[in-house]
């Protein structure tokens, strides 16, 4: 066989099982009780509106 052929194969190889581990690795919990009632990302009461201005975000 060509060894440029080969080289090829392992590393197409190399890139699917590394592929397959970032996709199978994940940042989950099994801890149903572990989440916020509110994301962390939301935006606090003070945050966005005009400014001298009541704006509520309800």
């Amino acid at each position: 066989m060509n060894p440029r052929l080969l080289q090829l194969g392992r590393s197409l190889l190399a890139l699917i099982a590394l592929g397959t581990v970032l996709l199978t690795s994940g940042c989950n919990t099994p801890e149903p009780d572990n989440q916020s009632s509110r994301p962390w990302n939301s935006p606090k009461g003070w945050e966005g509106g005009v400014p001298g201005m009541l704006y509520d975000r309800r």
